[in-house]
């Protein structure tokens, strides 16, 4: 039965879980508060829901690193990312909080405060950032929930905007992409012409390898790709289902390719790319030598190596490729990902649509009428 007892200046709340133990929380201004919270307890509790304090003040950084972390199911890189995310906009905030003590108004303000002022690097936060990062804490907090640590999950009271589409491509000219190739030196130009003939993403062009090239029938082999981890080569797994293909090698790109391995060999197990001491080319490395170069020709600070699969992209789509078509190439798991990200390129002219159907139809009664003659 559920009682309470004036300690102090304030109210304790008592009550007794399922096994039959007592359980206390104290502060409460009043009596009456006290027995409204011990008696709402008991009704949890008959739900079978845990209310033993010493598990419900459970703070966040504790449930992050005792529950939630070492249950995630996700590739290591992803699982690093998660772990930059929260130490640099989550944990300074609610780490030390016991997650049932969160409220609503709390995250809201974190998240107008992400909005307006900058970050500790110095630099606003995007709002596709802010998005990732609310998500973030409301994938925590639902794990919270499931786990019973806490009986409400803030979070699903917060009003948050539909993410936007994914940011458009911006392509490059294919000048550029010259002009790229020629700054670096001789031995990492084929990094370039690989990105624009290949569409790859840049993991899978760091990790590709001479036996994945089949001279004979012009085709690639995309099935694994460069890991970011210096104890391992190859990432266990692609980004998508779809990843894994099988895409057209255009003959100037096997040109090059040839005279590249004539010209300076293959790196340790039989990649292509190589870094300065013939080792594995991390990404790292590999996007610091193209910001190195870039960011002389004007190239925006955030784009990157990526850059070289949009100009791929965007040269499909001027050739008329359709949609689908490329789809399959770059190895997007939906068409719906590729139109997000390159719907913009496509010709959309809604005149020029309307003048195709003007000159169908007039063709067809020219044919209509010419048969009628000859009849």
């Amino acid at each position: 039965m559920s009682y309470s007892r004036k300690r102090g200046e304030t109210w304790s709340a008592r009550w007794r879980t399922r096994e039959g133990l007592p359980a206390e929380k104290g502060g409460f201004e009043t009596k009456k508060l006290a027995i409204e919270f011990a008696e709402e307890q008991e009704a949890l509790e008959r739900r079978d829901k845990n209310t033993r304090p010493s598990e419900m003040n459970m703070t966040m950084n504790d449930f992050v690193i005792e529950i939630w972390g070492p249950s995630l199911d996700v590739a290591k890189q992803t699982k690093l990312d998660y772990q930059l995310q929260y130490n640099s906009h989550i944990a300074s905030v609610f780490g030390g909080k016991p997650m049932s003590s969160i409220k609503p108004s709390d995250i809201q303000q974190w998240r107008v405060r992400m909005k307006n002022y900058p970050a500790k690097t110095g630099y606003q936060l995007s709002e596709s950032t802010i998005n990732k990062v609310t998500n973030l804490l409301a994938s925590i907090l639902k794990s919270a929930l499931d786990n019973d640590k806490i009986h409400n999950n803030p979070m699903s009271k917060v009003k948050r905007k539909k993410p936007k589409k994914i940011n458009k491509a911006t392509p490059l000219d294919i000048s550029m992409v010259q002009q790229l190739a020629n700054s670096l030196a001789p031995q990492w130009q084929i990094l370039i012409w690989m990105g624009f003939f290949t569409g790859l993403r840049p993991s899978e062009l760091l990790g590709l390898t001479w036996d994945r090239l089949d001279f004979e029938k012009g085709e690639i082999l995309v099935d694994r790709q460069l890991s970011r981890f210096s104890d391992q080569v190859f990432e266990e797994h692609l980004k998508t289902t779809k990843s894994h293909r099988v895409i057209p090698f255009p003959a100037r790109l096997q040109v090059l390719l040839q005279d590249h391995k004539s010209r300076f060999g293959l790196g340790p197990h039989g990649l292509i790319l190589k870094n300065r001491s013939g080792n594995i080319w991390r990404y790292k490395d590999a996007c610091a030598m193209y910001r190195d170069i870039a960011r002389p020709m004007g190239i925006e600070k955030n784009k990157g190596l990526h850059q070289l699969r949009h100009t791929f992209v965007s040269t499909l789509i001027q050739l008329g490729v359709n949609a689908k078509q490329i789809q399959e190439w770059v190895g997007h798991e939906s068409i719906l990902e590729t139109m997000d990200i390159y719907g913009h390129l496509f010709p959309n002219s809604l005149n020029e649509l309307s003048k195709k159907l003007d000159d169908f139809v007039e063709s067809q009664i020219a044919i209509s009428s010419e048969q009628k003659m000859l009849a």
